[in-house]
């Protein structure tokens, strides 16, 4: 239990200048040192953790504290969970929602008290690069599109990072609980990861919203963009995670060895960065079920079989 505090305390150190590697150990070492423990001391391990996220985030900068503070509640709050069994596809994209809205809020109240705007913060950020996207052959027309573009598509930037930080505290609590059968924790099944419904319901409303914006002149309106391009960035990611757990439900089924598994993981994961290739297998998946699974009322629940259920 002693190395698991020590995680912790120094993921929520690390939390105010790289929160992924942060999430990792906040994820990790919370489960692992709260896991059959009473909920007092899973209270100290998160104090603790909080604790060391401030003097991690003074030390890097005091605007720092804040994010660190909610990266590593996101990675306690998934420990926890994890612990209880109750970590779903539809909890978990939940709190990395939420997790999103608290780190724009930050931001927007730093920017606000610096007589600024996010979106203009994020405009102005091809300002000082413009010499430089000039030598790269970008001309006046096309530096004032991604100018326009990125105050509007700003949201997706902290979408991504979230992303990495929802996924890397996933990671952490799902190490630890493949150490921890002897607790009763249950290592969380990737392969089995099913996507609810609505989500790909927003997917669908963000794609036709896309496609409303190119062929309506009529509603070719900022607002109309930035809710839907945002949207389909973000929800591409969750559509990705179901792609790769598809790879992973198939070969595991063919009992792949392990050295093919990762080069198989990292080929996939070049397709996805390249071409997307993921994230419309896992569009597909909710369709064609590729790995069977059965499908009902409850979402990320297990039947008598074993199988996920979708909203």
């Amino acid at each position: 239990m002693l190395f698991a505090c020590i995680l912790c305390m120094v993921g929520g150190f690390a939390a105010g200048f790289f929160s992924p590697l942060a999430c990792l150990l906040v994820g990790f070492g919370a489960l692992a040192a709260g896991a059959g423990k009473n909920v007092g001391v899973r209270v100290l391990v998160a104090a603790g953790t909080l604790v060391f996220a401030g003097i991690g985030g003074a030390v890097f900068g005091i605007e720092a504290v804040p994010d660190a503070m909610v990266a590593c509640v996101l990675s306690l709050a998934l420990a926890e969970l994890a612990r209880r069994g109750k970590l779903t596809p539809t909890v978990a994209i939940v709190a990395g929602f939420l997790a999103t809205a608290a780190h724009i809020g930050i931001a927007e109240a730093f920017a606000t008290a610096d007589q600024t705007t996010l979106a203009s913060s994020f405009a102005g950020l091809l300002d000082g690069n413009k010499e430089l996207l000039a030598a790269a052959g970008i001309d006046d027309g096309t530096w004032q599109t991604l100018k326009w573009a990125m105050g509007l598509l700003w949201p997706a930037v902290f979408g991504t990072s979230t992303v990495f930080e929802l996924l890397c505290s996933c990671a952490g609590a799902g190490l630890a609980a493949g150490r921890l059968q002897d607790r009763e924790v249950k290592k969380p099944d990737f392969g089995l990861f099913d996507l609810p419904l609505w989500v790909v319901a927003i997917f669908v409303a963000a794609v036709a919203g896309m496609a409303a914006w190119v062929t309506q002149p009529a509603l070719r309106s900022d607002a109309l963009l930035a809710i839907s391009g945002n949207a389909l960035l973000v929800v591409r990611y969750a559509l990705a995670a179901q792609g790769f757990a598809v790879l992973e439900g198939h070969m595991r089924r063919n009992n792949t060895p392990a050295f093919a598994f990762v080069l198989a993981a990292l080929a996939a994961a070049y397709l996805e960065v390249q071409f997307i290739v993921m994230s419309i297998v896992g569009l597909v998946d909710v369709w064609a079920n590729f790995r069977h699974l059965t499908r009902g009322e409850e979402n990320g629940t297990r039947d008598t079989a074993g199988a996920t259920k979708q909203d």
